[in-house]
């Protein structure tokens, strides 16, 4: 999934190949990363709760807690950019996989 370039460096994710790209920068996850982004990107547009990536996390082998989860998004967040993810005050998280409005 890449998002288009919005005046900073594009953000290429492959979940196949465990492979992110911003720009031409390769960005190096952790397996726990690795399982909240595949998440995030499994249903663009989707938006997970907390209380669903802990899930998700568990399911993929992983003891988590919520706050675990708010440490992975803050990670994840400050290796691709704090825009990458959005917070949906009251509902959750989603990845943001599109330019802003009014991006040139």
């Amino acid at each position: 999934m890449t998002a288009p370039p919005d005046g900073s460096d594009a953000l290429d994710i492959n979940v196949a190949e465990r492979r992110v790209l911003l720009g031409a920068r390769t960005i190096e996850m952790t397996p726990r990363e690795w399982l909240v982004i595949e998440a995030l990107v499994w249903r663009v547009g989707w938006v997970w709760g907390e209380a669903e990536l802990e899930a998700f996390l568990a399911r993929g082998g992983v003891v988590s807690s919520r706050n675990a989860v708010r440490i992975h998004l803050c990670n994840i967040r400050r290796k691709l950019g704090w825009q990458a993810i959005q917070t949906l005050p009251g509902r959750g998280y989603r990845m943001v996989l599109t330019a802003p409005d009014g991006a040139a």
